[in-house]
């Protein structure tokens, strides 16, 4: 069932994503790890599959830099109990290894679970816009 995004957890769950992506951005390894739960993967563009430590060090190290990460969509959900997936296009700018790849547009599917500390990201996945 797709539902748009009104109301809890919902609401939580789409504040936690842009929270998230201004973790990113900001490169804020408090916010990060608060955010990403302990198991998280990333399966980038490239469909190279991050680790949360392997993200994190790439954030830190700057061998991957945002520049600019916006939603050009509202987010859309699939939700049940204790779990919420998020989908929606985004537009990115970043730096890898030193080279700049121009803005292009993607989209973005997340998992969260909720626990002890609110809802945190077990998965995302970004698929590039041709």
């Amino acid at each position: 069932m797709t539902l748009h995004l009104t109301g809890d957890p919902a609401g939580e769950v789409v504040q936690a994503e842009k929270d998230r992506i201004r973790s990113l951005l900001d490169v804020d390894p408090e916010a990060y790890d608060r955010l990403h739960a302990p198991e998280y993967e990333l399966c980038n563009p490239t469909g190279a599959v991050w680790t949360k430590a392997q993200y994190l060090d790439l954030l830190t190290t700057g061998q991957v830099a945002y520049r600019s990460l916006e939603l050009l969509s509202d987010p859309v959900a699939v939700a049940g109990e204790g779990v919420v997936v998020l989908r929606y296009r985004c537009a990115i700018e970043v730096t890898v290894d030193g080279t700049d790849i121009p803005r292009h547009e993607a989209w973005h599917t997340d998992v969260y679970v909720s626990g002890g500390n609110g809802w945190r990201c077990v998965w995302s996945q970004a698929t590039g816009i041709v």
